[in-house]
C-alpha cells in the first residue's frame, strides 16, 4: 500500500504500488522496488549499466510499501535480493537471441532470482515460464500456454516472454519479463497486429500492472522450494497439458544448425523433444523455435 499518512505519496501510480504483493519471502529480504518512468532496459538497469532514469524507490516496511519522492536514479550498484526493477516505458529492451522488445506500454520488469539450489537446475527458464502461465491462469483466468523455452502465448498470439541472464555476483540471475497488458490490438505496431495480444485484449478487463507483477513473483517464490527438492515431476502433467509446441512441426535452430521435426513435448530437465523425418528422437536445451504451416504437421 502507499503510506496512509500521505509522506512520499505515490502520485497517479501507474503501477498499482497498493496491489503489489510480492509475496513474505521477497518482503522479508529487505524489498526494494524501483520503479522507473522510462530506461532502455530493466535488464541493464538492475545490472548497473545504462543511463539514470526518473523514479521512485520503494521500500517495504511493516504496513506496506514507503515510495520516495521523484528523482533521478543511478543504475542499481548495490545487487541483492529482493528487488525489482519496474519501468513505464523501455526503448531498448531484449528477448531471446537479441531481437528488440517491442515497448506496446505493457510491464517491464527485471528481479533477482537469488543463488537458490532451484535456479541451478537445468531447464529453470523453461519452468519460471510455466509458473508465468499458471499464475496467469489461476489469477486471471487466461488460457495462457508456453511456447518452449519461455514465450507465453494465448492461441496463435504472444502475451509476454522472459529473457534470463547470469550475472557476475555470486550465483545470482537477472530474470526479465515484457508482457502486454492494457494494449487494443490498434495500438500495436502493425507488423505485430497479427502475431501479438494482450490481457486486456483476452480478458476485456484492465488489470493494473502491480497485480500481474505481485502474482508472478509470488508464485515463482511460493514453488522455489519445491522445484529444487523435487525437480521436473511434480509439474510434468502441465507442461504436457500447456505446451503449445506438442504435437506440432516446427523448425528449430540450435548450435548454428537448423532442424525440422515433429514435437513431443518438453521432457525431463525442460528440454524440448524433437522426432525427425528419419523417427530419431533430438533433445534440445537451448534454441529458437518457428511453428511450420499446418499441412507440413500431417507429414
Amino acid at each position: 500500500m502507499i503510506d496512509p499518512r500521505g509522506n512520499n505519496a505515490v502520485s497517479r501510480d501507474w503501477f498499482g504500488l497498493d496491489v503489489f504483493e510480492s509475496g513474505v519471502r521477497f518482503r522479508r529480504r529487505g524489498a526494494r522496488l524501483f520503479l522507473l518512468e522510462d530506461v532502455p532496459s530493466t535488464n541493464e538497469f538492475l545490472l548497473g549499466r545504462g543511463p539514470s532514469a526518473q523514479g521512485r524507490i520503494c521500500q517495504w516496511e511493516d504496513w506496506g510499501w514507503r515510495a520516495s519522492d521523484l528523482m533521478e536514479l543511478a543504475p542499481v550498484k548495490v545487487f541483492q535480493r529482493g528487488t525489482v526493477v519496474v519501468s513505464r516505458h523501455q526503448s531498448a529492451g531484449r528477448g531471446r537471441q537479441g531481437r528488440a522488445w517491442v515497448d506496446c506500454g505493457g510491464l517491464h520488469l527485471s528481479v533477482v532470482i537469488p543463488d537458490h539450489p532451484a535456479s541451478h537446475q537445468k531447464g529453470f527458464s523453461v519452468w519460471l515460464g510455466l509458473m508465468v502461465v499458471l499464475a496467469l491462469r489461476e489469477e486471471f483466468n487466461l488460457d495462457a500456454r508456453l511456447k518452449w523455452p519461455n514465450d507465453i502465448m494465448v492461441g496463435e498470439f504472444k502475451l509476454g516472454g522472459l529473457l534470463l541472464e547470469n550475472t557476475s555476483f555470486g550465483g545470482n540471475l537477472i530474470a526479465g519479463m515484457g508482457m502486454n497488458i492494457l494494449t487494443r490490438k490498434e495500438d500495436f505496431p502493425r507488423e505485430l497486429r497479427n502475431t501479438a495480444t494482450s490481457i486486456f485484449m483476452e480478458t476485456g478487463r484492465r488489470h493494473r500492472a502491480g497485480s500481474i507483477a505481485g502474482c508472478i513473483v509470488r508464485r515463482v517464490e511460493d514453488e522455489f522450494d519445491r522445484f529444487a527438492r523435487e525437480g521436473w515431476l511434480p509439474w510434468q502433467s502441465s507442461l504436457s497439458a500447456l505446451d503449445c509446441l506438442l504435437g506440432r512441426h516446427i523448425r528449430i535452430r540450435s548450435g548454428g544448425k537448423v532442424f525440422e521435426g515433429r514435437s513431443l513435448g518438453i521432457g525431463p530437465e525442460g528440454a524440448l523433444l524433437v522426432v525427425d523425418n528419419n523417427n530419431q528422437t533430438n533433445l534440445f536445451y537451448a534454441g529458437d523455435v518457428h511453428l511450420l504451416p499446418a499441412g507440413k504437421e500431417e507429414s
